[in-house]
């Protein structure tokens, strides 16, 4: 087997490795403890964390998956065109991010747990 071939092989390895199914997130967002969040523009946030990098909102029926992401303090979350900031369990902030944006430009609205 020549080289290309090695490379061809571990490609195909690797990429089957990284194949998913919904079902088992379904699963466990069924089982997600969600925290109820009032923003000061009147909107309701629910957040649930099931692990340490991620955190799941519902905004208006629209479940968004984030990821940790870099912040000074708190617990900042990216993802699927928001930024979910937190500090401690109670008080979040939530902002769109324009595609592209790493860090919200818009001012978000805060918000806390109920």
């Amino acid at each position: 087997m020549n080289v290309r071939h090695h490379l061809v092989f571990a490609s195909a390895f690797a990429l089957a490795g990284c194949t998913s199914t919904t079902a088992p997130r379904a699963q466990a967002n069924e089982s997600l403890s969600w925290i109820s969040y009032t923003c000061s523009d009147g909107q309701i946030v629910h957040a649930a964390y099931p692990d340490t990098n991620t955190a799941q909102i519902k905004i208006k029926d629209q479940t968004y998956t984030l990821h940790v992401a870099i912040s000074g303090s708190g617990a900042r979350y990216t993802g699927n065109g928001w930024q979910w900031w937190t500090k401690g369990m109670h008080d979040g902030m939530l902002a769109p991010l324009q595609a592209g944006e790493s860090i919200a430009n818009a001012p978000g609205v805060t918000c806390h747990a109920s």
